[in-house]
């Protein structure tokens, strides 16, 4: 009995070799397209740290991720912190490992109060439309909530007047914290925008008495479109 299995146990430990080494192969293979042709990576990681490097922005820490299936079933979107700099940049598998997408740096080292911008993407087809992040630094230890007010424009008697669609609120628990910085990154999903005029955003922060310390319209930022 035994000596009629022992063939076919070898047949499976040689189909057991033969699909490791095949794996090994393929491991090593894309290894080299990494190494030589920096085309797919890996790790997500490695592709985000490729935009930091297209942004010539300092390599960061991670403070966030985010996965957003509607632009992509492995779309990711990392929040990276650095001394005087925080990245937004996203990233998603291919069958040549993760790809670097797109990215923007903002520049903390300004002395301003508060850093925003966005990271605004379009599904071409997608149920629901665009995918909008907005990030930032607060730098002020007198601020104590951040708002970012979304807002459409209107018009009455010919005169433009801005409406606000959503208002995503930032305060307490709501931070990431890295070293002594405070970070935010917040999303808006909407499959249709009923508006006329393309979406604004503003980003409005206020002190424990509810002052506003500093209110600006969001103009840092990139702006993607997926096929």
């Amino acid at each position: 009995m035994s000596r009629k299995e022992s063939p076919k146990r070898e047949r499976v430990y040689s189909r057991r070799r033969m699909v490791l080494r095949r794996f090994a192969v393929f491991l090593i293979a894309l290894l080299a397209v990494n190494h030589f042709m920096q085309i797919g990576f890996l790790l997500p990681v490695q592709a985000i740290r490729q935009v930091e490097e297209r942004q010539g922005a300092p390599h960061g820490e991670t403070l966030a991720r985010l996965w957003t299936p509607e632009i992509h079933r492995t779309h990711l979107v990392y929040l990276r912190g650095s001394e005087n700099a925080v990245t937004i940049a996203d990233t998603y598998l291919t069958l040549y490992g993760w790809m670097g997408g797109f990215g923007w740096t903002l520049d903390c080292a300004t002395g301003e109060p508060l850093h925003a911008g966005e990271m605004t993407m379009y599904r071409d087809g997608g149920a629901h439309g665009t995918v909008c992040s907005y990030f930032g630094r607060v730098d002020d230890p007198e601020i104590a909530r951040v708002e970012i007010s979304v807002r459409g424009a209107y018009y009455v008697d010919g005169a433009e007047a801005w409406e606000e669609a959503v208002n995503l609120p930032v305060e307490g628990e709501d931070f990431l914290t890295r070293d002594e910085g405070r970070y935010f990154l917040v999303e808006d999903i909407r499959p249709e925008w009923p508006y006329d005029s393309a979406r604004r955003a503003w980003v409005i922060a206020y002190d424990h008495a509810g002052n506003v310390v500093t209110e600006f319209q969001i103009e840092q930022g990139t702006h993607s479109y997926f096929g």
